[in-house]
């Protein structure tokens, strides 16, 4: 008898129409099983539905990540053999990457959720909620660290992004697809993870590190408001390779002399930031000598969500450099 914890964080899976025919927060955990025709005791399975939260993806906090974090550390303890968690899609690839950064999996982890909520025709949360439920049950998950079930496919916490506002398929891992597949209610993996998992203890998030995204002819008002403002860190998605407008540099580099650590991504989706290719003034190279830190291929919201680990976790500069940098599958 196998013992799966289904734990409601809230989102589109746990929401129904109200008076005003919109969705809004309306089902646990145990509402949300029995609405994919799940009994909470079967034959080989027995599910424990938990509740930790009902509020939209947009409104979850890292405070709430970390009481998840614990609840699960707490029920490793207790025989639990596999954790599914359910959320909005909204920050699905946020907070799983989250968990995969500070869990030390001793059981299968998975997120799921729902582009069409449980009272609309063909919606997406039955199927969801099962996949993610036949792939903690498969006894390899555990080898993957925190994954993400969604349209039947499974993905690395790291690599899987949200690509569409409604289409069921919107979670994609776009660099290197995803890790396995939900076939005829049969789990295969389709590759191994590539990158050996390191665990970061946190306490208490630090959550001063900001996005900037570059365009053309943008100013440097914001870079020079966050340095005003004195964070701890900002994100800088760079156009292609790692370039950024010239008219921006001297602003990046007082926010770098203030002790603010800027991590480059690029707004591509795919493909890797260069080292050494170009030459000209907001090239990587000019980058890389005023002390901009290179996340390699990281898409933009899971570099920030690293950049906080790291730095809750008290590295100091140099120790952060090397985690985004010298591990080319960073």
């Amino acid at each position: 008898m196998k013992n799966i914890a289904i734990i409601g964080l809230g989102g589109t899976i746990a929401m129904m129409k109200d008076d005003t025919g919109l969705a809004r927060p309306a089902l646990d955990s145990e509402k949300i099983l029995e609405n994919s025709g799940i009994l909470i005791n079967q034959r080989d399975v027995t599910f424990h539905p938990i509740n930790l939260a009902n509020v939209p993806g947009v409104d979850i906090s890292f405070n709430l990540l970390l009481e998840l974090a614990n609840k699960i550390k707490e029920l490793e303890k207790h025989n639990i053999d596999g954790v599914v968690i359910t959320q909005g899609t909204d920050t699905l690839e946020e907070t799983v990457y989250f968990m995969d950064l500070i869990l030390d999996n001793q059981i299968p982890v998975v997120f799921t959720g729902a582009q069409r909520n449980p009272s609309l025709p063909s919606s997406d949360s039955a199927i969801n909620l099962l996949d993610s439920i036949r792939v903690v049950l498969d006894e390899k998950a555990v080898e993957y660290g925190t994954l993400l079930v969604f349209n039947s496919e499974i993905h690395l916490a790291k690599e899987v992004i949200k690509t569409h506002t409604s289409r069921f398929d919107t979670f994609k891992s776009l660099e290197f697809g995803p890790v396995g597949a939900v076939v005829e209610n049969i789990v295969y993996w389709q590759r191994k993870r590539l990158d050996k998992k390191i665990i970061y203890n946190i306490k208490k998030p630090k959550i001063g590190v900001e996005i900037i995204s570059c365009g053309i002819s943008m100013k440097s008002y914001l870079i020079d408001l966050l340095t005003e403002k004195g964070v701890d860190g900002i994100i800088l998605e760079t156009m292609g390779a790692g370039h950024v407008p010239s008219n921006i540099i001297d602003s990046l580099k007082k926010a770098i002399n203030n002790n603010i650590l800027v991590v480059a991504t690029s707004r591509c989706f795919t493909g890797r930031l260069f080292r050494n290719t170009y030459n000209f003034n907001g090239s990587e190279k000019t980058l890389r000598d005023i002390g901009v830190i290179f996340s390699n291929w990281l898409y933009t919201t899971k570099a920030r969500i690293k950049l906080i680990v790291l730095l809750s976790s008290e590295l100091n500069h140099s120790e952060i450099k090397e985690n985004f940098e010298n591990n080319f599958y960073n």
